[in-house]
């Protein structure tokens, strides 16, 4: 199902993908979105996910002209949140979770090994991939959550 208005999604380490409503023919998006990008740029169709994909140095440029377009456009902006817990926690007594001052907030209590991934002696990380939506329109951008 195509989207009544653009849709940009924003992931870390990857391109922006964009849902764009329907135009006159197939190519015609794609057509609008290498106007938009230039020539050095090659936007890609996802047949997948029905999503075009571009290069992340030209998010900004085609969100302007998404907006000048269309009027709005909903952005899906991704980040990761880390978690970290330390030795002393996890080799903690797991009765004791409600003690924990370390990052996992007594998550990882007692478990008897790291959160995620190990990054130091003694240290572990763990991310989560987090969003965040935007309505960004000629007069600003809001954030829905």
């Amino acid at each position: 199902m195509m989207p009544a208005m653009p849709i940009m999604i924003l992931k870390p380490n990857a391109r922006a993908a964009i849902e764009l409503p329907w135009r006159s023919s197939p190519r015609a998006n794609f057509d609008w979105l290498k106007d938009v990008c230039g020539e050095r740029t090659r936007p890609e169709y996802d047949k997948q996910s029905k999503r075009f994909l571009v290069a992340r140095p030209r998010t900004r440029h085609v969100l302007e002209a998404l907006v000048d377009e269309y009027g709005e456009v909903l952005v899906h902006q991704f980040g990761h949140a880390a978690t970290t817990c330390v030795e002393a926690c996890w080799g903690a007594n797991p009765d004791n979770a409600i003690d924990c001052v370390c990052g996992c907030a007594g998550l990882n209590h007692g478990s008897g090994h790291p959160l995620g991934t190990q990054v130091a002696p003694g240290l572990s990380v763990h991310q989560e991939l987090t969003e965040v939506t935007y309505l960004v329109t000629a007069n600003g951008t809001t954030a829905l959550t």
